[in-house]
């Protein structure tokens, strides 16, 4: 469905290409439309609990990073569009390996110092509103849960800027070029950093390579950091928690609740 989407979509548009590839297929279904330079976004569960305004956020931003950033096309209208209830948004094709623990480290400096003047409109980075929306979705002691954490967790007061909001080890090519706003947002630095090494806390994972992240971003407060971190696993077991909607499981977001829960 989405691959259709996304190729019936480019038609009208008016992009000329062959076909349609999938690359992958997650919370987004990405395709690229080959051989043109473009990969289409098809959101698979963003469009059940966000408008649209919240993708557009994004591509501002990217545009606004330049070499930063993976860009938005500029041979067909990024959008976003609205194609069957779905999101689709169009993005420069690019491959290439990612970026080393300490590339992206300074890679996140060099992107939240870039992004310190942009202005555009952001959707806030607190998940707790859409915990609850995704709670009414998913039903049970799931949403119970949910809804317990959003109303007990309290966002603490720090300064805020045009921030990645997904800022994990995957989301950054070397050469420090980030890629997938579909999260960018509105918040404190300190929401990326914990957003990169949330696998660590949560998990106990890649300890070294995040520890080699963090000293290459440089000075932090790292107090705003630990008290993001249950707000960031908040917002990815939230999100995780839709899984079944589609069809998928998401098996680390029960430890992630549970995690939760035991603070």
């Amino acid at each position: 469905m989405e691959q259709e989407l996304a190729t019936t979509l480019a038609r009208t548009l008016g992009l000329g290409f062959d076909e349609g590839i999938v690359l992958g297929r997650g919370t987004n279904v990405l395709v690229h439309l080959r051989p043109a330079p473009v990969v289409a976004r098809v959101t698979r569960l963003a469009h059940l609990v966000r408008s649209p305004d919240a993708l557009a956020g994004g591509i501002a931003l990217a545009k606004a990073l330049g070499s930063r950033a993976v860009a938005p096309s500029a041979v067909i209208d990024p959008g976003p569009h609205v194609a069957s209830g779905r999101y689709v948004t169009f993005w420069t094709y690019r491959t290439g390996e990612t970026a080393s623990p300490r590339e992206a480290g300074s890679a996140l400096r060099e992107f939240h110092e870039g992004a310190a003047a942009f202005n555009g409109a952001l959707r806030p980075c607190d998940p707790r509103p859409e915990a609850l929306r995704i709670a009414d979705l998913v039903g049970g002691e799931t949403a119970e849960l949910l809804r317990d954490l959003a109303r007990r967790l309290e966002f603490p007061a720090l300064r805020a800027q045009a921030i990645h909001g997904d800022a994990h080890f995957e989301n950054v090519l070397a050469g420090g070029v980030w890629q997938d706003f579909d999260e960018a947002c509105h918040g404190p630095r300190e929401w990326d950093i914990a957003s990169m090494i949330h696998r660590w806390v949560v998990f106990g994972m890649l300890e070294d390579e995040m520890r080699a992240a963090l000293d290459a971003y440089g000075p932090h407060d790292r107090d705003a950091v630990e008290a993001l971190q249950p707000l960031v696993t908040l917002g990815i077991a939230a999100w995780g928690s839709l899984a079944p909607l589609i069809g998928e499981s998401a098996p680390r977001t029960a430890h992630r609740l549970e995690w939760l829960r035991s603070r």
